[in-house]
């Protein structure tokens, strides 16, 4: 069983992962950023119905979703410099 190590997001959430995990949580992270992107990119009115992909029905805010972009590039990077230095 491979050793898990604690990590830290700037956000100060921290999670305990091994490389795999750290993989898995990467895609998850690029898909949810994938996401909001897409989302963005299709915005009308000033407010915005959220679909698929794990989003509810729901309307978001622009500063929503560009809080969300913000906080999901910030996760990719640092997920990817801890894969990186593993």
């Amino acid at each position: 069983m491979p050793n898990k190590k604690q990590y830290r997001y700037s956000s100060g959430e921290t999670i305990e992962a091994d490389a795999t995990d750290l993989k898995r949580l990467l895609e998850e992270n690029r898909q949810y950023l994938d996401n909001y992107l897409d989302l963005y990119g299709s915005l009308e009115d000033d407010e915005y119905v959220a679909r698929g992909n794990g989003f509810c029905d729901r309307k978001f805010s622009e500063d929503f979703i560009e809080g969300q972009i913000a906080k999901y590039r910030t996760r990719v990077k640092e997920l990817e410099g801890w894969l990186m230095n593993d």
